[in-house]
């Protein structure tokens, strides 16, 4: 996905200060910065969604074009959010970043005794408590 293609801008005059981080699995972590034009709300998410599905990010430097494979990248962020009406009901909103400790302590998931126990699988894979 081309993030200034022409054909995703309505008004090429309106751009916003854009970001990508990308961190990778070896722990690196690389910024960029571009420009992004207002984004046509009826193709947006279709060429997000192309744009995720690809084996490699390309990323045009002034002097260099980078080829980043996708199997390298644990995670993307974007900043500002962008507004992807498509795949908005498969985006967990209006979340924040909590630390590990918080998770187990102040949200621990409630459990139920009857569920607190080893779970053996049968054969004919059905499963029950081991008590």
């Amino acid at each position: 996905m081309k993030f200034n293609d022409t054909s995703m801008t309505s008004n090429m005059n309106k751009t916003v200060p854009s970001t990508i981080t990308i961190h990778f699995i070896d722990g690196t972590t690389k910024y960029f910065e571009f420009e992004v034009g207002e984004i046509d709300p009826m193709t947006v998410g279709s060429k997000f969604a192309k744009f995720l599905a690809q084996n490699q990010i390309l990323i045009q430097l002034v002097d260099r074009l980078l080829v980043i494979p996708t199997q390298s990248i644990k995670c993307l962020e974007f900043t500002p959010v962008p507004r992807v009406p498509s795949l908005s009901e498969f985006m967990i909103r209006n979340a924040r970043p909590i630390s590990g400790s918080q998770a187990t302590n102040e949200n621990e998931l409630a459990t139920h005794p009857e569920h607190d126990g080893p779970i053996r699988i049968h054969d004919n894979a059905s499963t029950h408590n081991g008590k």
